[in-house]
């Protein structure tokens, strides 16, 4: 009864108009740690007194593992330094790898050569070098100018539903793509705001199916580029409808493109509704209908933007996933179904929440080689898409045309070791990120990047994500979009001042009038990190809940360390070095609404002398200290000096 109360309670304030509220909802989130009655199984009680998300998640369960060899790639036609192309061998030798139940395709020394993207759908595949000194893997793939062709499927393939059908242009001036048959537009792709270096049009059979029949097709594509140019391609294609894949295996590449591109099953399966809220902290979720549901199956939780919700946040972006979260089932009573770990959020019916089984590709990686792309196109180095328990371990990128080593739709992966350098595209709609995009309890470790343009990134309903120790050279460190929440920078470097396309800020998180990216989510967490940056240390766009900003150190050329506006509030900044080179104050909290602010131990070199400037004034301001400005004063040292070690040692014990 008392749930159900506060339910219609929380509903009715979801609900009411924003104006004259100091804060846009009841909140949840700055918690003591004497308020057991507010403590959620979502919620861990530091060392320090302050109440953290759960970052014990992170990472693949139980670590890396150091799989053994089952098979080497001159077994199947790959040779080193003979500059041929060796994608038929690695994919030939991965499937091979599969049917033996997994484990790694090695490679040898010295270089092979990728003509092609190289996609692997099976489980339990590794691919080794012999170390990022002795492997190198070449990937030259590139669409000659003018041209538009069919990379997948082969010519005379056959289909069913639940396959896909890919076309790829030569980038430069391209703004529009189409997929015909029979004079009938099946998937069309013009330039937008976003279109970045854009060069592939991807379409589901689903549509081909329902629209042309079974029988013989001749597909075409036709690209268009600015001045009036034009090429077109034809594909000969049979289209079985007894040939479709069944749920679990109707995999494609969506939304990226890697030299290794790892995919899972994302969408096999149809979306069931709520039958009640859940609530931040419930291991367990009520669904309409649970049949068909398994212990060991994964699925995602899912709350849409709705009218409703994006009004309470503000939101002006009007495209993008917010509230996303993948789970593993560890059982199925009824239609209750109980979760391998509890909510960090609410997921309310009045959104229509829902949740959807899918197919994840599981115990993947790539280790010990150097990948290097020779061509400008828009693709990623490895990416795993639908990727549970995956990782890049000792591998370094150069050039990527995107995103060096990506994620997206992914659980428990992992990039330790790992260095990326540089990418041919630093502009706009999605491009040089080292991170990762609608991924959870994902972890980064002793990474180093360069001339990146967001690094480290997190974006589009990320959460639970660990980056932590690691350097990102001439990039910022960003929120960058979609209501991400949860996520731990740790004991990094960050040097903003590049020239590869950042925002000049050294952290950003985006505010919600952005109608490109949206706000970002509660209670992300900047812990023993060294952010130096030409603007504002850390900019906070807006409808921000009690991040924790402890025991950095922000150098600061023109700008307060810390700023943040629009229903930012209920932070904790703690135990900070701020070293500011101009006549700034050291925080600016801009609005009124900017609340709760507690504001304790933190060290002033430089700046205006003043500690909080704007229209928001601080709950707590205590034990904080000004000095003259020292260029390089000391970073601070925490009693406690990784969070995320503390947690888990706290858990083992």
């Amino acid at each position: 009864m008392r749930r159900a109360a506060l339910s219609v309670l929380l509903t009715a304030w979801l609900a009411a108009p924003l104006a004259g509220a100091t804060r846009p909802w009841p909140p949840q989130y700055k918690i003591r740690p004497d308020e057991k009655a507010r403590l959620t199984a979502a919620d861990v009680v530091g060392p320090d007194g302050i109440v953290y998300p759960d970052w014990r998640h992170a990472g693949v369960p139980g670590g890396i593992p150091d799989v053994a060899e089952k098979a080497k790639i001159e077994d199947f036609g790959g040779a080193a330094d003979d500059g041929k192309d060796d994608a038929d061998a690695f994919e030939a030798g991965a499937a091979a790898v599969a049917k033996k139940g997994g484990g790694a395709l090695v490679l040898g020394k010295g270089s092979y050569h990728l003509d092609r993207p190289v996609i692997i759908m099976d489980d339990n595949v590794v691919i080794r070098g012999q170390g990022a000194r002795q492997t190198k893997v070449v990937f030259r793939y590139g669409i000659p100018k003018g041209k538009v062709v069919f990379f997948h499927p082969k010519p005379g393939a056959a289909f069913g539903y639940g396959s896909w059908i890919d076309l790829h242009a030569s980038p430069d001036g391209l703004k529009r793509l189409r997929l015909e048959s029979g004079g009938k537009v099946l998937a069309e792709r013009a330039r937008a705001a976003h279109w970045g270096g854009t060069f592939r049009l991807m379409a589901t059979t689903w549509k081909l199916v329902g629209e042309l029949g079974a029988g013989e097709h001749t597909l075409k594509a036709v690209a268009e580029w600015d001045g009036g140019r034009k090429a077109e391609a034809t594909l000969r294609v049979s289209i079985d409808p007894k040939l479709s894949l069944p749920p679990g295996r109707r995999r494609r590449p969506y939304g990226a493109l890697g030299a290794f591109t790892f995919v899972g099953d994302l969408y096999g399966h149809s979306p069931v509704k709520l039958a009640r809220d859940g609530r931040r902290g419930d291991m367990t979720v009520e669904l309409v209908d649970a049949r068909g549901l398994s212990k060991g199956d994964a699925i995602v939780l899912n709350a849409p933007a709705t009218k409703r919700w994006n009004r309470l946040v503000r939101n002006r972006c009007r495209w993008g996933s917010y509230r996303e979260y993948q789970f593993r089932i560890e059982g199925v009573e009824g239609k209750t179904v109980r979760l391998n770990q509890p909510l960090r959020y609410d997921f309310p019916t009045v959104d229509g929440s829902t949740a959807r089984k899918f197919h994840p590709i599981r115990r993947c990686g790539v280790e010990d080689l150097t990948l290097v792309q020779t061509k400008k196109l828009w693709t990623d180095g490895v990416a795993f898409i639908g990727g549970w328990e995956c990782w890049t371990r000792g591998v370094t990128v150069n050039k990527a045309g995107r995103f060096p080593l990506h994620a997206v739709n992914a659980k428990w992966c992992e990039i330790r070791d790992c260095t990326a350098n540089d990418a041919w595209y630093h502009g706009g709609g999605g491009t040089a990120y080292v991170g990762w995009q609608h991924a959870w309890d994902c972890l980064m470790d002793n990474v180093t990047t360069t001339r990146m343009r967001h690094a480290p990134c997190v974006q589009w309903a990320s959460s639970g994500n660990v980056i932590r120790n690691s350097t990102f050279h001439g990039s910022d460190m960003q929120w960058h979009a979609g209501w991400t929440n949860e996520n731990l920078f740790e004991n990094c470097v960050v040097d903003g001042y590049g020239r590869s396309g950042t925002y000049g800020y050294g952290a950003w998180a985006s505010p919600p009038e952005d109608t490109a990216h949206g706000p970002n989510g509660p209670r992300n967490v900047v812990y023993g990190c060294d952010i130096r940056s030409p603007r504002t240390g850390l900019w906070m766009g807006g409808m921000n809940e009690n991040w924790l900003i402890l025991h950095n150190r922000f150098r600061v050329g023109n700008g307060p360390a810390v700023f943040a506006k629009t229903a930012s509030f209920d932070h904790i900044i703690r135990g900070n070095v701020f070293v500011l080179e101009r006549k700034h104050p050291a925080i600016e909290l801009r609005t009124a609404d900017c609340v709760g602010v507690e504001v304790i131990g933190n060290r002033i070199f430089g700046g205006s002398g003043t500690l909080v400037a704007g229209k928001g004034k601080p709950l707590i301001e205590k034990d904080n200290a000004f000095a003259a400005y020292e260029k390089d004063a000391a970073r601070p040292k925490p009693k406690v000096p990784s969070i995320f070690e503390w947690q888990r040692r706290a858990t083992r014990k």
